[in-house]
């Protein structure tokens, strides 16, 4: 019996470090957010991090629940593997909302970044303008050019209205160090569209979200099950007579 229970604690300890380190992995949801503050005019609207914050609170109870599952590994049932039961079900619902708003906002990445074209039309040029430095920012790190591809660029009201016949320098592609912008050259420029790009970047984040959640689900569910024998293997009641005084 002593040896069973050791067996059992010694798996829940090693599904708690699964936990914790689920949770460290939750906690990457951040990205997204963080790329939300930076390019939140290029979004449809707030929801779409959603998956993100959720994973993000999905990793801070997670790592609380490994904690109490490596704390409550080798002790007698008490309210604390209660409490640890309790944060697993917290758990759960977090990680089954997440699991489905992520592949929910997965197939509709289209109309997520449906403002991502009005954000290029809205481009001026002036570095202080908050959707150009947007615009640019979002070239450079990408390593894109247009919504589609350079083109894009022939129909905004900016490349018409300046008369220069070129696309902005954050276009040029960053091995090229004579790139001018002017469109007499065009295979200096990057030749990917950003919605493209962006689009991949963000379904990486959701994969990885969706992947890390069925993986959680599976741990928690083997928890439950080591807990529930950890619970139900109690050691026997010593029982001695009192003195009667």
């Amino acid at each position: 019996m002593a040896l069973r229970r050791r067996a059992f604690g010694i798996v829940l300890i090693i599904a708690s470090l699964l936990l914790s380190l689920a949770g460290i992995t939750g906690l990457g949801g951040s990205f997204l957010l963080h790329k939300y503050r930076d390019y939140s005019m290029f979004f449809s609207s707030f929801y779409i991090i959603l998956p993100a914050l959720l994973a993000v609170v999905g990793g801070a109870i997670l790592l609380i629940s490994g904690s109490i599952g490596c704390l409550v590994s080798n002790k007698k049932p008490s309210c604390l593997h209660g409490l640890f039961v309790y944060c697993l079900i917290i758990v759960f619902c977090v990680v089954v909302t997440t699991a489905a708003l992520a592949y929910t906002h997965k197939r509709k990445l289209d109309v997520d970044l449906a403002p991502l074209k009005d954000v290029f039309q809205s481009y001026s040029g002036n570095s202080q303008d908050p959707d150009t430095k947007a615009v640019n920012d979002l070239q450079r790190e990408l390593q894109c050019c247009g919504v589609y591809n350079y083109t894009d660029w022939l129909e905004t009201p900016w490349f018409n209205h300046s008369r220069k016949y070129e696309v902005p320098l954050s276009c040029c592609n960053k091995n090229f160090h004579n790139c001018n912008g002017t469109l007499d050259s065009p295979l200096l420029l990057y030749n990917e569209g950003c919605q493209k790009k962006l689009e991949e970047k963000l379904l990486l984040v959701l994969d990885i979200i969706i992947m890390t959640s069925f993986v959680v689900l599976f741990v928690l569910v083997m928890s439950w099950i080591i807990v529930a024998q950890l619970m139900g293997h109690q050691p026997p009641q010593e029982y001695r007579i009192l003195d009667k005084e």
